[in-house]
C-alpha cells in the first residue's frame, strides 16, 4: 500500500496511525493471511474514503479508538488502538467480556508472535481449478477461503471470472458474496455486470461494497448510473447518501487514481 494511500485514510479519520502499522501497512501489505478470519483490510473503501467506522474500546478508566485488525467471528476481534494512553496496542474484544489489553508492545511484535509456531515450509498454493471445485462443495469458511486464494493467482480463466460473478448474486452465504465482489473489483471492468446486479444485495455490507467497485471501475458510464438506480430502490437510506457522496466526489474528480490503494 502506498504512502498517500496510508495518509488519505489519516487525514479523513482524523488520527494517526501507529508507526509499527504503517510500517506494516507499506511495506508488507493491507490484509491477508492471519489469525482468525485474517488481516482485515486497512478500509474497505478503495476509491474514496469515508469517515466513521471505527471502534470505541471501554479498557478500565482509559477509553480509546481503535482499529479492527483481525475478525474472529460474531462481534469478538482484535482491535488496534489507535488514541489513549495505550495507543500503538491491541486488545482482543469479545461478546459479554471486557477488552482485553494484549501483551505484545506493537502491530509487529503481535504478528511475529502469531508467525512463530506457524510451519509454511511445506505448504503450496492451490491451483484455480482445486478451489473452483471447493466453492461447489465445501462450506461456508472454506468458500469464503477460497475466493480469497483466487485472488492470490496471476490470472483466471473466463470461466471461473463467470462463476464469481455468479456466487456475487446467488451464493447462499453473504460472505461469500462479498468476497466475490472484492474479487471481481480487483478483476476490473469484466466484472461490472456482475456488480451492478450486486448493489441490489439484501446484505448492505455487499450492496454497498458493489456500488464503490462499480463506482471505480464504470463511473463514467451508464452502468454507474444504474448502480445508483438500484441503490436508490433498495431502501437503505445511508447507502443512499453514500451513492450521492461519490457520485459528488467523482465529479469533483475527489477521487483516488486507479493504483492509488
Amino acid at each position: 500500500m502506498s504512502e498517500a494511500r496510508v495518509e488519505v485514510f489519516e487525514a479523513v479519520q482524523g488520527i494517526r496511525l501507529p508507526q509499527p502499522y504503517r510500517t506494516f501497512l507499506t511495506s508488507v501489505g493491507d490484509g491477508g493471511v492471519g489469525p482468525g478470519y485474517g488481516l482485515q483490510e486497512l478500509s474497505r473503501w478503495r476509491s474514496v474514503e469515508l469517515p466513521g467506522g471505527l471502534a470505541r474500546v471501554e479498557l478500565g478508566d482509559a477509553p480509546a479508538t481503535g482499529l479492527r485488525v483481525v475478525d474472529a467471528g460474531g462481534i469478538e476481534a482484535t482491535v488496534l488502538l489507535v488514541t489513549g494512553p495505550y495507543s500503538g496496542r491491541l486488545v482482543d474484544v469479545g461478546a459479554g467480556t471486557s477488552a482485553r489489553l494484549r501483551p505484545e508492545e506493537d502491530f509487529l511484535t503481535w504478528c511475529a508472535a502469531w508467525l512463530e509456531p506457524a510451519d509454511l515450509s511445506g505448504v503450496a498454493p492451490r491451483g484455480e481449478s482445486v478451489l473452483v471445485e471447493l466453492l461447489s462443495t465445501a462450506d461456508e469458511a472454506e468458500r469464503v477461503r477460497a475466493v480469497h486464494e483466487l485472488g492470490a493467482l496471476d490470472a483466471l480463466s473466463d470461466g471461473t471470472v463467470k462463476l464469481l460473478g455468479s456466487l456475487a448474486l446467488r451464493d447462499s452465504s453473504s460472505k461469500v458474496r462479498y468476497q466475490a465482489v472484492e474479487l471481481l473489483g480487483e478483476l476490473g471492468g469484466e466484472g461490472v455486470d456482475a456488480l451492478v446486479g450486486a448493489v441490489g444485495d439484501g446484505k448492505r455490507s455487499v450492496s454497498r461494497r458493489a456500488m464503490v467497485h462499480v463506482m471505480r471501475l464504470a463511473g463514467a458510464t451508464p452502468a454507474w448510473q444504474e448502480a445508483r438506480g438500484i441503490m436508490r430502490s433498495t431502501g437503505d437510506d445511508v447507502g443512499v447518501r453514500i451513492a450521492e457522496d461519490l457520485e459528488s466526489r467523482r465529479l469533483l474528480g475527489a477521487v483516488l487514481p486507479p493504483g492509488g490503494a
